[in-house]
Parts: structure tokens; sequence; C-alpha cells
């Protein structure tokens, strides 16, 4: 048989010493505390911390991916690591559970947008993460945060988002079904959506104020008896009553009832006279009455004449009187909204926005 003359496969060489002192290191940065004393791993992580200092990418990535499922990684390796590049980061951010909140807060900070967006999709993020990622108003981030179930959100946080939501329609849609959302927010939010979003917060946040009324149905004629009326008292009691009109306005207006003022504005437009009347008879706020008036759509209006006990017909006479061009547009918006909602809710929304009006005026 011949002879095989053909060269011999090259061996594969020798790992470099670095590389090599990195795995053992990372081998026992790694050990169950059962196997390692904290001491001697503080030791360890502080050699290892120097040479991944002068390591390549690979390297640094290697270990950052062994890291990320070690509960007892040294903090100060992690960090490190955590701040690096984000092929390197990339396991840690999204898995680690030794990172603190702290760490996090600290790279939503400083991190590129990728270092937050994959703090972001973590399993779970505190308040106090969300808030530091939502703080640069960055919209993929809120996006991601927002579609995360695993997030919480502080009611600080979720204002900061309610403004940004006022001017991104797709933040205000992922917004509304947040759990942490309340009613204020919500109903702050309604004037700046589309007719489409305003009915989803209208479903979910127009709640009935039935369980205040038989709270406090005892204390209508007590608050009344007292000499001396306490404020804050006669706020929440304003809030909770039925009655949404003012009675003693209706008896001594010129125009004999909100439903008749309501037709002559559809004659002649709501004038400053009839915006005035309209204002104390329904019992709100002029500026109140005058942002539903001038608004975009109708469901403002619908609200009005559902609360006020108007019908459908005066619902029509107010659209035409408000003198807006789209006016069959804000009519068939109107009418959805006030054949779907109850006298209660109804009464609940706008007095909700009154009393933020009424607040801001005495603040101001």
């Amino acid at each position: 048989m011949a002879e095989d003359l053909s060269p011999a496969p090259p061996r594969p060489a020798p790992p470099k010493a670095r590389d090599l002192l990195t795995r053992r290191l990372a081998d026992i940065v790694c050990l169950p505390s059962s196997q390692i004393a904290p001491q001697e791993r503080w030791m360890v992580a502080d050699v290892l911390d120097e040479l991944l200092r002068a390591a390549d990418v690979d390297l640094r990535a290697k270990v950052a991916r062994r890291l990320a499922q070690q509960h007892e990684a040294p903090r100060g390796l992690l960090r490190r690591l955590a701040h690096d590049r984000f092929e390197v980061a990339e396991p840690l951010l999204r898995h680690s559970q030794a990172l603190s909140d702290f760490d996090m807060m600290d790279i939503a900070q400083s991190g590129t947008p990728r270092h937050k967006l994959e703090i972001a999709r973590r399993e779970q993020v505190s308040e106090t993460v969300a808030a530091a990622l939502c703080s640069s108003a960055d919209l993929e981030v809120m996006t991601v945060l927002l579609r995360n179930p695993g997030v919480r959100f502080a009611s600080a946080t979720m204002d900061v988002i309610v403004r940004v939501a006022a001017e991104h329609e797709s933040i205000a849609r992922l917004l509304i079904s947040r759990p942490e959302m309340r009613p204020a927010q919500a109903l702050a939010l309604f004037w700046s959506v589309s007719h489409e979003l305003r009915r989803m917060i209208l479903d979910r946040f127009a709640a009935s104020r039935q369980i205040l009324q038989d709270a406090a149905e005892d204390v209508f004629p007590l608050a009344a008896r007292e000499e001396t009326p306490d404020a804050a008292v006669r706020e929440a009691l304003a809030y909770i009553d039925r009655r949404q009109r003012d009675r003693k306005a209706a008896d001594v207006t010129p125009f004999g009832s909100l439903e008749g003022l309501v037709e002559r504005a559809a004659q002649i437009g709501f004038t400053e006279e009839l915006r005035a009347e309209a204002a104390v008879l329904a019992n709100v706020q002029r500026d109140l009455l005058n942002r539903m008036i001038d608004d975009f759509g109708g469901e403002p209006l619908a609200i009005l004449a559902k609360a006020t006990g108007l019908s459908r017909q005066h619902l029509t006479s107010v659209i035409e009187g408000s003198g807006r061009m789209d006016a069959f547009n804000r009519a068939e918006q109107a009418v959805l909204v006030f054949d779907t909602m109850s006298v209660d809710k109804a009464q609940t929304v706008l007095r909700y926005w009154n009393w933020v009006i009424a607040r801001a005026a005495r603040a101001g």
C-alpha cells in the first residue's frame, strides 16, 4: 500500500491564556454559595473584572450570558457588563435577577435606546424602573412597556404617559386598557383623542355613583340643617347628588327652561348671553360649557344633554346652536353616546370635568 503523504490536519490552536483564565474565573464566580464563601467570590470577581476590561466583545458576551442565569453573581461585575455594548448587555438586561432596581434605573437614564427597550421587555418591571424608562418620553419604550403585562406603573408615571398620549393616538389606545389607569386620568385624556377612543374611555371609566348616593342619603338633610356649611362636604355632596340642573335658576330664566334656551340657540346660535345662561341652568362652569360647545366632536354635548335630562331632539338643537360646519358628524357621534349612556354615568363624567375646572379656577 502506498504511503499516505498528505499533510496532517492542523491541530486546534491552544486557547489563549486570557480566554482560558477568564473561563476558569467565570466558573468560580458562578459556583453556588454552598461551595464558595462571599469573600472568595468577590475577590475572584475583581480579578475577572480586570481581565474583561481588555477582553474582546465575544469573550465579554460569553461571560455575560453565563452570569445572566446566576442569582448570586457579583453586582459590580454585573453592572459593568450591563452597561457594556448591547450585544454584551442584552442577556443581563432581559434575564438577570441579580440586577437591582437601582442598577436598571441607572441604565435607563444613561443607556442606549436598545438597552432601555430590553429592560422594558423584562418579565417583571417595577414601578421605579418603569418611571425611569418613561422619563425620556421615548415612544418606542413606552409602547413596549404598555404592552408588557409584567410592568407596574405608579400613578405619577401614568400622568407622564397621559401627557404623551394626548399627542400620540397609538400610546393612548394602549394606555386606556392598562389596569393602573384611573378614571380621573382617562377623563382628562378624553378631550385629546379620537371618537373611537372616547367611546372606549366612556365604556370603561364612566362609573355609576349609586354606591355613593346610597351611602350619603341621610347626609343631605343633615348638611342642609347645619348653621355653618362645611365647604368640603358641600362640594362632595354636589358631586354625589342625583340632580344636575339648578332649579332656582330655572324659576327665573327668561327662556322658561333649559329646553327653551337650547331651542333659541338652534335659531340664533349660542351667543355669549345664551352660553352664560346655559351654564347657570345646567349648573356647570362657564369654561366647561364653552369647551363642550367648541369641541370638535359631539360626545361632550351628548353627555351634557344626558346628564341634564334633555331629550334627543333637544340634543340636536344644542348641536345646531353650536354653529360648527361639521354639525352632521357631531350629531352622529353625539347620538351614539346619548343612546348608550345612562343618566347617572353621564352626570359622573360631567361633574368630574366641572370639578376639575372649578378647582383650577380656585387655585388660579
